[in-house]
């Protein structure tokens, strides 16, 4: 049943990206004012902070032994424990620093959860200059003895607009 509801809302936010012009977003989010949203909201904190510490571990370790990164900067679909270490391995060389800038949140029941939205990372480049990245991202989350893990992690850079202009949003 859950993966039906995970298929259904992809679906649904894939139907409505089709839709919409392009948009660049530039808004923080307050957090959501219900307690079990808001506790998956901080979630992203939870592994941003882990991003912070530069080791590719304790990022890893918010992942389900069963998880799956689709990740932004790699075309390798990362489905085991090594693979989403050896991405992060190679990712945090770049000191990433994420912003959410829009989000929604769904409960999809007692231990399973989605955080979809957008999000802004600065990146290191070797020579010390930096850059952004803005992303569509969705996690899913599911609560396994008691600890929320991520099951599913997809982020993919917003793709160029055609004609080289964009929407900003201010949501």
């Amino acid at each position: 049943m859950r993966r039906i509801l995970f298929t259904l809302v992809l679906s649904l936010s894939a139907t409505a990206a089709l839709a919409a012009p392009a948009m660049h977003y530039d808004a923080r989010p307050s957090l959501p004012a219900a307690g079990e949203e808001r506790e998956i909201a901080g979630l992203f904190d939870r592994w941003n902070a882990a991003l912070a510490t530069g080791n590719a571990d304790r990022v890893a370790d918010l992942y389900a032994r069963d998880g799956v990164l689709l990740p932004t900067v790699s075309n390798q679909v990362r489905a085991s424990r090594a693979e989403i270490k050896d991405y992060f391995d190679h990712f945090l060389a770049a000191k990433p620093q994420g912003v959410i800038n829009y989000r929604q949140v769904r409960l999809l029941d007692d231990d399973s959860a989605v955080d979809a939205g957008v999000y802004t990372f600065t990146l290191t480049n070797p020579d010390g200059s930096t850059r952004k990245v803005q992303a569509r991202y969705t996690f899913v989350y599911e609560k396994r003895d008691g600890r929320w893990l991520i099951i599913n992690h997809h982020s993919s850079a917003m793709p160029e607009l055609a004609g080289g202009g964009s929407k900003t949003a201010a949501h």
